[in-house]
């Protein structure tokens, strides 16, 4: 009898212990990663990155960003880290309302940041459009993970890679010839549409069309002209009116993307080039008169501030004014 009494003493004496112990509280793993790493951001673009994955961390799991490194030095990312102006909307933007700069203005104001921001809830980043002045390459990048448990330091969880990416899309579109005063045509072809970045200051965009050997038609002497009422360079200009000189049209057009909305025919933008003004190669056309315009129609939209030169340049036609 006395053997079983100290028997469940003990048992008692243990249970009491285990009590004791302190549960811990809820779960924070070790395991905490980005999936989609390496990170592609594309330089001079607006990026938001995925959330890091908390492999079943216990909520609410906070972030805190420790540090980014040049992945191939390991040092310090100051470039990313510099603050550089840029805008931020304040109230809500429409560009069919705000047409004017005074009033885009007063739904804008200029901030100056560093060319992120790290999301403190998810682990994401937002990546701004002033990555276009930090060098392309690859970075590493620590964090710390935080909930009830405690806190861990998670050193080289991931890396992204800043890098060059196209700064418009192109649609090249499509080319006509007609015959005057008549619905009579035929196919050109596709024009060539390139778009060349001249500097990632500014919001300027450079349109240049010309022929097959790269001579540039005069848009001052109304060598190529709208088409009805279709969509042209100038419909896309809303802060600033477009400066016409001998060989392009420029836009300065304030805001990303370019154009910011589509017109009734999308993006697209057309054009007509009077007969008189273009000599189209022989075999295209029905006679070799110069009774015959050419219609191209293309589309670019840029996606960065900057500075562009667009050059839209015509198969089987030769600048030949008469």
């Amino acid at each position: 009898m006395k053997k079983s009494y100290k028997i469940l003493a003990v048992a008692i004496i243990a249970t009491s212990v285990v009590a004791c112990v302190k549960a811990p509280h809820g779960f924070l793993s070790g395991q905490i990663r980005y999936r989609d790493s390496p990170i592609q951001v594309q330089r001079g673009n607006i990026v938001q990155t995925s959330a890091v994955d908390n492999d079943g961390s216990s909520a609410p799991v906070t972030y805190r960003l420790l540090d980014i490194r040049d992945a191939v030095t390991h040092k310090h990312a100051d470039s990313l880290y510099k603050n550089r102006d840029r805008y931020v909307y304040i109230e809500q933007f429409d560009p069919n309302v705000d047409t004017t700069v005074a009033l885009l203005n007063s739904r804008r104001k200029i901030v100056s940041s560093p060319t992120f921001e790290f999301n403190e809830h998810t682990g994401g980043f937002t990546f701004f459009g002033t990555t276009a002045n930090a060098p392309a390459g690859s970075y590493e990048f620590d964090i710390a993970a935080t909930n009830e448990n405690g806190t861990k330091n998670i050193k080289n969880v991931a890396t992204f890679n800043l890098y060059d990416g196209p700064v418009a899309d192109i649609d090249q579109g499509g080319s006509a010839w007609f015959a005057d005063g008549t619905t009579t045509n035929g196919d050109l072809g596709q024009p060539s549409v390139t778009v060349t970045k001249l500097s990632p200051k500014g919001t300027l965009a450079i349109l240049k069309i010309v022929d097959k050997n790269g001579v540039p038609f005069n848009p001052k002497k109304n060598e190529y002209i709208k088409r009805g009422d279709r969509s042209d360079f100038t419909t896309f200009a809303k802060f600033h009116p477009v400066i016409v000189s001998d060989t392009s049209l420029t836009c300065n057009f304030e805001v990303i993307p370019f154009p910011y909305q589509g017109a009734a025919q999308g993006f697209l933008m057309y054009y007509r080039i009077p007969g008189q003004f273009v000599k189209i190669d022989p075999g295209f056309t029905p006679t070799s008169g110069r009774n015959y315009s050419y219609n191209p129609r293309f589309s670019v939209r840029v996606s960065q501030e900057g500075t562009y030169l667009i050059t839209v340049k015509l198969k089987h036609a030769t600048r030949d004014p008469i």
